[in-house]
């Protein structure tokens, strides 16, 4: 076995688990009205199936609807939850894989005001260990805790606890950690209180000891339980790693039996030590999810140090990508069990393949946090799977009658849907002049992209793999004309839109593809468009000792990409000195710089290169021809609306399931 460490048995508690591959809580928000739905038990069987060895189940609501963290929380506070629980639990365990709860209350996490309502609690005052709002817009400040309720919400745990076990779980996961009630409870930064759970350490511990206490009344010490608890708190004043390691200790005395580390953090809520800013590098951040930006396994180091204080397993989580990094952590001692959770989310059978030695077939997350999107009340979903939390609309059936597919172009869109023209049957043709991956192969360039190569990596692999005849020229009227193809699927991309500025064919003016792909670039630089691509084409130019302005007409820069992305981008062009000007419009380009109007006053900004990065236009030129031939055809990608990789990737999913 090319894993052997990764796939050998270990216990948690009594519990034997078939390998260390355990697919840690995930939200999903497919519960409907707290209670378990068809979407998401499809989503939880498609990964139990792949090969983990436990699913430990997203978190469940002890306290509903107070302590919900988002409107669509799984809820386990009342029996009438028991049916759809059970009936989770048993799809989860008729795949071979063992299954865990997870008891959770947000706390003052709940109290965010959503269109000036408190949605996740239902309009309820968000409660907490003091009164101290979370320290994030739009948090309200929650309503401080009495002892006698401190003591309900312990045997709401308990409650809940007990409900896990009827409903046919393995066993049973406290949630410690990412901002919520028990770990408010802990951290000095959120609890002021001076009585008896408040204080000192042994004070702030006394909630969640009382909370293993009472569960284990009523589900036995041998049921199993783990918690999972932060390393630290990416916040002065917060949990320190020394906290962590006694915290960890203090519950394996009580009985816990397994302790899974992750962090504490947000994009404001941050120690300058975790944020770190250099030319040459990108960006780098300790993050609950931490972003593609992040190196692998950027946890790794806490688990480590949580497992030098403990005997009991210890499971470490977050950017653990490949097969062989995870490998390497166990070889290495620094954990007993690995979390593969946005892993499975991207590939279900990321462990089958692991295991069956074909881990050049797992299609990789590229840490783009599109499922961190569960945040702003969306569904689950990702980007370079695009049948996640949708299994059975998008379940690959083979095709009625086998067709020729011919395929223009070779970025992302176009190898998918070549890969899923093939897997159904379909004999596939690709036509790519340059190089595959598309304009994927410039958005790595930025700091912190490199990730992103994993979705070309995928591509290249499943075409390679399925027999794909790629033909390494253009797909012209020409070639369709001659050699007849049942249908044509269009992905050629996008041009760069040049804006009706008064200079805009200056030789000093470059596009944002041109700037990434190093054309020459002279003295100071203006970026003319401030979203994702202008700020991180910004990005990169200031790393390379740049002096760089964006101008950006929005009052924000970079609101197009996702808002953890977009925190630590907006912090790392502040701290390469950056200057912005939003709210601000581009009148003209001379060999001297721009002139621009900024609230209602002409202005100008002195600049030896200025590059253009106000956006693309479809290319539907060969849709054009195509359509004059009569020939059948589907447009995709940046063809047919200017996207991102998620949406790249699910035009072309759609386009070969529906040949």
């Amino acid at each position: 076995m090319k894993f052997p460490r990764l796939f050998e048995p270990c216990h948690i508690g009594k519990l034997e688990l078939s390998n260390r591959v355990v697919i840690p809580p995930m939200t999903s928000s497919f519960p409907e009205k707290g209670l378990v739905t068809d979407q998401m038990v499809d989503f939880y069987v498609e990964r139990a199936r792949g090969g983990a060895s436990l699913f430990i189940v997203e978190d469940a609501m002890v306290d509903a609807p107070i302590g919900c963290h988002l409107p669509r929380d799984l809820w386990i506070n009342d029996d009438r939850c028991l049916a759809g629980l059970s009936r989770l639990a048993k799809a989860i365990k008729d795949e071979g894989c063992k299954a865990f709860s997870t008891l959770s209350h947000g706390g003052r996490v709940s109290g965010k005001v959503m269109d000036g309502y408190m949605r996740a609690t239902e309009g309820l005052m968000a409660v907490a260990p003091s009164a101290i709002a979370l320290p994030l817009t739009g948090f309200v400040v929650p309503r401080e805790l009495t002892i006698d309720e401190i003591q309900e919400i312990e045997d709401k745990f308990a409650d809940a606890a007990e409900r896990s076990k009827k409903a046919g779980f393995d066993g049973i996961n406290l949630h410690c950690t990412h901002l919520y009630l028990i770990e408010q409870f802990l951290s000095l930064l959120s609890n002021k209180r001076e009585d008896a759970y408040g204080g000192s350490f042994d004070g702030r511990l006394r909630f969640l000891l009382e909370i293993v206490r009472k569960c284990k009344q009523r589900v036995g010490d041998d049921f199993p339980m783990i918690c999972r608890i932060s390393g630290e708190e990416t916040a002065d004043g917060g949990l320190t790693i020394e906290d962590a390691r006694e915290i960890a200790r203090r519950l394996e005395a009580a009985g816990v039996h397994g302790i899974s580390v992750s962090i504490a953090s947000s994009p404001i809520f941050i120690n300058p030590s975790h944020f770190i800013i250099s030319p040459g590098s990108p960006c780098r951040v300790l993050q609950t999810s931490s972003p593609m930006r992040s190196p692998r396994g950027c946890l790794v180091h806490l688990a480590a140090a949580v497992k030098e204080a403990v005997s009991i397993p210890v499971m470490a989580a977050n950017r653990i990508v490949t097969p062989e990094q995870a490998e390497q952590i166990l070889e290495e001692g620094k954990a007993d069990i690995i979390h593969i959770g946005r892993g499975v989310i991207a590939d279900p059978e990321w462990p089958k393949k692991a295991r069956e030695g074909r881990e050049k077939e797992i299609r990789y997350c590229i840490g783009c946090l599109e499922c961190h999107r569960v945040v702003e009340e969306r569904p689950l979903a990702c980007a370079v799977n695009s049948a996640c939390g949708r299994e059975r609309e998008f379940a690959i059936t083979p095709a009625a009658k086998a067709k020729s597919v011919f395929i223009a172009g070779g970025g992302l869109a176009g190898m998918e849907a070549a890969r899923v023209a093939a897997v159904r049957g379909h004999k596939v043709r690709l036509y790519e002049k340059d190089k595959l991956g598309g304009q994927v192969n410039l958005a790595v360039i930025p700091p912190g992209k490199e990730e992103m190569k994993l979705a070309i990596d995928f591509g290249v692999t499943e075409l390679n793999r399925l027999g794909i005849q790629i033909i390494g020229k253009e797909l012209t009227p020409e070639i369709v004309r001659q050699e007849k193809p049942d249908v044509v699927i269009v992905a050629i991309g996008a041009h760069p839109i040049l804006p009706e500025i008064r200079g805009v064919k200056n030789k000093n003016v470059i596009t944002a593809w041109q700037a990434l792909q190093g054309a020459s670039i002279k003295g100071r630089v203006v970026v003319i468009g401030g979203g994702q691509v202008g700020a991180e084409t910004a990005e990169y130019l200031a790393n390379k000792g740049y002096q760089v302005t964006i101008v950006e007409m929005l009052e924000e820069l970079a609101t197009d990409a996702i808002h953890s992305i977009r925190d630590f981008l907006l912090l790392s062009l502040e701290g390469l000195g950056v200057s912005t000007w939003t709210r601000t419009t581009v009148e003209e380009i001379t060999e001297m710089g721009v002139t621009v109007t900024r609230k209602g006053q002409r202005d100008s900004i002195e600049a030896d290169t200025v590059v253009l990065a106000v956006g693309h236009e479809p290319n539907r030129d060969l849709a054009k021809e195509l359509d004059k031939l009569g020939v059948e055809f589907q447009v995709v990608g940046d063809c047919t609306q200017v996207g991102k990789v998620v949406d790249a990737i699910e035009s072309g999913f759609r386009a070969g399931l529906a040949i």
